[in-house]
């Protein structure tokens, strides 16, 4: 195979993903799936070759990250519907409650909630919050609401556990505690200038009349069982709760439990989100300085293994819902809505992991990386690049920061670039451009009461601002020898 061949076969794969997907609409699953099929015969794995290296490409992927996903995706669903999610928002809104301070309130709740939570779920669980704070200052929800996304947007892009940082790290074999760590250090300086821009907005856009009302709502109003206090974007299952349970209540400042009426405490609302990020963190910077076999490293490798942590995770934030966490609808049913939420996450990150396995087990990456290296193109910027034109023609972060670890995983060791690195620049590529073609960009510009050109002024150039951020700071940590 001639190099002009293979790259020839790279480019018409990536450009067939996202014609199927942006053009045809055929699931990102299945379209990956097709295009690691037709990449493996065009490179001579054959007809019986082809389904074995796909299956243990899929297999070894989920062994390494597929319960992560779950975990991860249950311990949001926790967050949501526990009422931790709200309480940890309001406790921002108090702090940082000036009319000054408040954008940068929202995009610090955005940013915790953000991490173990989808950034839509985000929005559509705390729009009548925002948009009630929105009221209360006489603010633009231009500003507001996506502030509100972005947050959680850049987090879920570039910390594990959400489901693309997971992903990108497991393909990768990135060690999770760095990934955690230098994914916040990108993160934050990313979320602050995009915050900063939002801000700068002056084009005012009222929030939308029911979701002012269902939080200023009085005491009396909220325990009448009026829906005024139900999430936005829940539906009614006919039992008089939002389906998938109860939703929160919320007064001035309080936040009660859906399952015991009592007030949700700050402390055991942020224990599930911070706990397992400092247990892997520990095991990362702590296991390597003991000696090995010793009890210590032996204890601390355990409940820092990201499994393990994350399960400890979910079972740490079981007294939010007071003594109804022995009940069918916390134990099975909150599991099941979390599943179901990891489903196609899971999927993704398997197919990708046999894109993966095609390129390091074939030719290809050496090809790949002889061009690379002839051309004098900078090595990290290439999946970079990547994760922006697919996140950006898919409307998928999470598909774009997958094929460019893919694709970057075989290259990593014959360019000299640090998977670190390439982890960083992945989950920035992927967080550019959100526009028409994204859930995300749909739910937050109609929560918000925005038009579509209101939408992308606000959101579009935000998400841009975020990723060329937090790509510059992922050079600037490379070229320095930090990662």
């Amino acid at each position: 195979m001639s190099d002009l061949f293979i790259l020839g076969a790279f480019v018409a794969a990536i450009a067939l993903l996202v014609v199927l997907i942006a053009k045809f609409k055929v699931h990102p699953v299945f379209t990956l799936f097709l295009v690691v099929a037709v990449l493996a015969l065009l490179f001579g794995t054959g007809g019986s070759g082809t389904p074995d290296l796909i299956n243990e490409g899929f297999g070894n992927t989920m062994a390494s990250v597929g319960l992560l996903v779950i975990f991860g995706c249950v311990l949001g669903k926790l967050l949501e519907t526990s009422g931790a999610a709200l309480r940890i928002t309001k406790a921002t809104e108090k702090m940082l409650g000036t009319r000054r301070k408040m954008p940068w309130g929202i995009a610090l709740a955005s940013t915790i909630i953000g991490i173990p939570l989808i950034a839509d779920t985000v929005v559509v669980m705390l729009i009548p919050v925002v948009s009630a704070m929105a009221a209360r200052s006489k603010e633009s929800m231009m500003k507001f609401g996506p502030i509100l996304y972005i947050g959680a947007y850049v987090t879920t892009s570039l910390i594990i556990p959400g489901p693309g940082p997971l992903a990108a790290a497991g393909v990768l074999e990135v060690d999770f505690g760095q990934a955690i760590l230098w994914g916040l250090v990108v993160a934050i300086p990313a979320i602050a200038a995009a915050t900063f821009y939002l801000t700068r907005i002056t084009t005012y856009v009222a929030p939308k009349e029911e979701f002012v009302a269902s939080v200023v709502a009085s005491p009396v109003a909220q325990e009448s069982g009026s829906g005024a206090t139900r999430t936005a974007g829940a539906t009614d299952d006919g039992s008089g709760h939002a389906a998938g349970g109860p939703a929160p209540q919320s007064d001035e400042g309080v936040v009660r439990s859906p399952y015991t009426g009592q007030p949700v405490s700050l402390g055991l609302s942020l224990l599930p989100i911070w706990l397992p990020i400092v247990l892997i963190m520990i095991d990362s910077v702590v296991t390597p300085r003991l000696a090995e076999g010793s009890l210590p490293a032996e204890v601390i490798g355990f409940v820092g293994a990201p499994i393990v942590a994350l399960a400890i995770g979910l079972v740490v934030g079981m007294p939010l819902f007071g003594a109804a966490w022995r009940e069918k609808r916390v134990l099975t049913d909150m599991f099941d809505q979390g599943l179901r939420t990891a489903a196609m996450p899971i999927a993704l990150t398997g197919v990708g992991g046999a894109l993966a396995l095609l390129i390091r087990n074939t030719e290809v990456a050496d090809r790949l990386a002889a061009g690379i290296e002839s051309s004098g193109f900078p090595a990290i910027v290439v999946p970079f690049l990547v994760g922006a034109i697919i996140c950006t023609i898919t409307g998928s972060n999470i598909l774009g920061m997958l094929t460019s670890a893919a694709i970057m995983a075989p290259l990593v060791d014959v360019l000299g670039v640090s998977a670190l690195a390439v982890f960083l620049a992945c989950g920035s590529g992927a967080q550019i451009m959100k526009h028409a073609n994204s859930s995300g960009f749909w739910v937050t510009a109609t929560l918000s009461n925005l038009s579509v050109g209101q939408a992308i002024r606000s959101i579009g150039v935000a998400s841009l601002i975020s990723g060329l951020t937090s790509f510059a700071v992922t050079c600037v940590l490379y070229y320095t020898g930090v990662v």
